[in-house]
């Protein structure tokens, strides 16, 4: 079996200005045979309108800048994800991985932290938009992927960089 890298969620709560880690952290692999494909997080994303003023008699316009800097955005972001585990198991593992995504677990809830062993990014206060319902079947074409699903989701913190571990994660 290909080795993969990890993908890690925790499930976090917000109230309104701190947030609160839900549970344990999820290597997706070890719990759900899922595993990321692609992961698009963005750095830093597109920044939010600046306050401005035209002023007809003038050329260009008159921009506020506040001292701290730019403000972002939040935005979308579709992962790509490939089902390593059995057929036998895949209906099973697929639901709990949905269950956990959308906070139907036990105790659990929809805000997530995510991490990305590959790309070395992560963030918090993310959330599902959507589960693509398409499942493409690899089976036929490789002997470790099952299948390929999208999941879209919503980053509301763009800023704040996350680093996840597992507790059997090397530090």
């Amino acid at each position: 079996m290909a080795e993969y890298k990890k993908f890690l969620i925790q499930q976090q709560i917000y109230n309104g200005t701190t947030y609160t880690n839900v549970g344990d952290v999820v290597d997706t692999q070890a719990a759900y045979n899922v595993v990321c494909q692609e992961c698009p997080f963005m750095h830093l994303p597109e920044s939010k309108e600046l306050a401005k003023r035209d002023w007809p008699d003038e050329d260009g316009e008159d921009v506020y800048i506040p001292a701290e800097g730019l403000k972002f955005k939040a935005y979308d972001e579709t992962v790509t994800f490939l089902y390593v585990g059995t057929k036998a198991d895949m209906s099973q593992d697929l639901k709990g991985f949905i269950n956990f995504l959308y906070g139907k677990n036990i105790g659990g809830s929809p805000l997530l932290a995510i991490y990305d062993e590959y790309t070395q990014i992560g963030g918090q206060g993310i959330y599902v938009k959507k589960i693509n319902n398409d499942l493409f079947d690899y089976s036929d074409i490789s002997t470790d992927v099952i299948a390929t699903f999208k999941v879209t989701f919503r980053v509301t913190d763009p800023v704040t960089p996350i680093t996840l571990h597992t507790s059997s994660s090397s530090s």
